[in-house]
């Protein structure tokens, strides 16, 4: 694209209102071509621009409005591949008074986007997208505060090298009250929502997978301070949901309640004790799905269900680096019309202190669960550890974490899991290296197939300015929920939800880049990255690739630029009616600004 910019600034006052703006107007030539689409070259007019306002003070009112038109990976910081516009606003209203408001609204035009697919380098998409949001708070001394907000918005999407679509859209209201009355603090809400989802095809397996879904809930609660130095707190809360998914639909509620109280009867000593009861434990597992805007399959919410849970702790400080607790747990439910219970007791001790030049920190937790069924016992253990230092020039970080048999959401299922990461940084004169990983695992015991898993590392090198190369790989493999957003991973026990309900997904992905600056005012960067991929959803599985280039070099003297890039993205899925797509832009151009005032 032969591109010349303005960029403008400029400082208006016009009585009462104050403004700042500034821009980028270019033109020029851009090229575009590929295998699905016609290809075409032209010149071309775009930019982005920026105004900033207020009224009379910027707490009474205050404004930010910013444009962009054409803009793309290839002529400007945008990562789009292709040109995309859009336009973003927001004010704040009376900020520091008693009754302060914000409202904010954005649209974007054939704009990049990601499927996402957990651990790896996503999906390409292009589409539009729409956001609306507006707040108001009411905030009088002694009397109830009243907080509320309204939020919407939509996305559709095409997905590269496919021939689907998918979307997404929300909506959701909020409502917050509280009031103090003679040292008793309490407090009120409601919420509504709703969602609504179209799935691709490469993911689902199917055409017009379409997920809805809504909720509602209001409760209250109160806290109260307690003799030696403590505090009590109690809630109440009820919750409803309903989805569709393909024909079947679910709905229902759930009514809970909890307590909390802590007391320290000594300056290193205290006593917790809390307490929560739900009358639909299925109801539980139904919403925390429903709230990601994944699907449920029905029948889950046809059973009577409930958990109790009680549990007493206490923590004590022998020493300023070194933190003890132990407690005492009660759990009952009744799920999938059986009966389970489980005493559960541990203790824990946590110790944080400087090592050498550096922090060291560590957590080991110790439990004890035994079942009323068949009297069956299990040993729950987990441990953390950080380290951070300086070693002869090197900074060095690195933690560690295990875990085996710990409780999840249900009674019947213990989780295992374990995570490592680290990461080191040299400069020697004017070479700088760094370099980083870590990875994940986490499964349920005793259950094959409930696993996921990932790891990413990265590394880097440069020579001052002069030049600076960087690389990094990862992969990952498990189960995850689909939304019209990506994969989501579960966010309750995957033995909970029947197996059709989660998509299968496993790739490797690795990108490698290089950038200078040689000189003053010129800078040079290319970048490139492939990722494989493949999902199965109900038995259809579908493969994936994903590769992608980019370059750009940018020289800018005095109040003149030079610009030329090229970008180009291949993605294609196995089992697609579509042949892998080819997208690639080239652009040429010259830059210029100005200062007027």
């Amino acid at each position: 694209m032969l591109l010349m910019a303005t960029p403008l600034a400029a400082q208006i006052k016009l009585g009462e209102f104050s403004n700042t703006a500034n821009g980028t107007v270019s033109s020029g030539y851009t090229a575009d071509f590929g295998n699905q689409a016609a290809s075409d070259h032209g010149w071309t007019v775009g930019g982005n621009t920026n105004l900033n306002g207020s009224f009379y003070n910027p707490n009474f009112l205050n404004y930010a409005i910013s444009a962009y038109l054409n803009q793309s990976r290839a002529n400007s910081d945008f990562q789009s591949i292709s040109n995309s516009s859009g336009v973003s606003a927001s004010a704040n209203i009376f900020g520091g008074s008693k009754f302060p408001g914000a409202v904010s609204y954005s649209k974007g035009y054939d704009s990049a986007g990601n499927y996402g697919i957990p651990g790896i380098s996503n999906y390409v998409t292009h589409g539009n997208n729409e956001d609306f949001g507006v707040s108001w708070s009411l905030n009088f001394p002694r009397k109830p505060s009243l907080s509320a907000g309204y939020q919407l918005g939509k996305n559709g999407y095409s997905v590269y090298g496919s021939n689907d679509e998918g979307s997404s859209s929300f909506h959701s209201f909020n409502a917050h009250s509280s009031y103090d009355i003679a040292g008793l603090d309490m407090t009120g809400f409601y919420s509504k929502g709703g969602s609504d989802s179209a799935i691709p095809e490469v993911i689902s397996g199917s055409a017009n997978t379409d997920v809805q879904s809504g909720s509602d809930g209001f409760g209250g609660g109160v806290s109260h301070k307690l003799p030696l130095e403590g505090s009590f707190s109690a809630n109440i809360n009820r919750s409803s949901w309903d989805t569709a998914y393909e024909g079947t639909s679910s709905t229902g509620s759930v009514d809970s309640a909890n307590a909390f109280a802590s007391i320290h009867p000594l300056t290193k000593l205290t006593a917790n004790g809390s307490f929560e009861y739900d009358d639909n434990l299925a109801g539980q597992i139904i919403e925390s799905v429903v709230s990601q805007g994944a699907a449920v399959p029905s029948g889950l919410e046809n059973q009577s269900s409930y958990s109790i849970d009680g549990q007493v702790s206490a923590t004590y400080i022998p020493a300023q680096y070194l933190q003890t607790t132990v407690f005492i747990e009660r759990r009952s439910q009744l799920f999938n019309s059986q009966l389970y219970s489980e005493n559960s007791y541990g203790g824990s001790a946590g110790f944080t202190h400087r090592l050498r030049s550096g922090n060291f920190s560590a957590n080991v937790t110790f439990s004890g669960n035994a079942g009323a069924q068949g009297g069956e016992d299990s040993l729950g253990f987990s441990t953390n550890e950080h380290y951070s230092d300086e070693i002869a020039g090197w900074h060095i970080d690195g933690s560690f974490g295990y875990a085996q048999n710990m409780q999840t959401l249900l009674v019947t299922y213990l989780n295992s899991s374990y995570n490592f990461s680290g990461s080191v940084r040299r400069r020697l004169g004017k070479i700088g290296f760094s370099a980083g990983g870590g990875g994940s695992k986490t499964a349920l015991t005793d259950q094959p197939g409930t696993s996921s898993s990932s790891e990413e590392y990265s590394a880097s090198i440069g020579y001052a300015s002069l030049i600076t190369a960087s690389g990094s790989y990862s992969k990952s493999n498990g189960l995850a929920l689909a939304t019209g957003a990506g994969l989501i991973s579960a966010p309750v026990p995957i033995s909970a939800l029947p197996s059709d309900a989660f998509t299968f997904y496993g790739g490797k992905s690795y990108s490698a880049a290089v950038s200078s600056a040689p000189v003053r005012g010129l800078t040079m960067s290319a970048g490139y990255s492939k990722s494989n991929s493949n999902t199965a959803f109900t038995g259809i599985s579908t493969v994936s690739q994903n590769e992608q280039y980019n370059a750009i070099i940018q020289y800018q003297v005095r109040k003149m630029g030079f610009t030329t890039g090229y970008a180009r993205l291949e993605q294609g899925f196995g089992g697609s009616t579509a042949a892998p797509e080819i997208l690639s832009s080239y652009y040429a151009g010259i830059t210029r600004w100005f200062n007027f005032f």
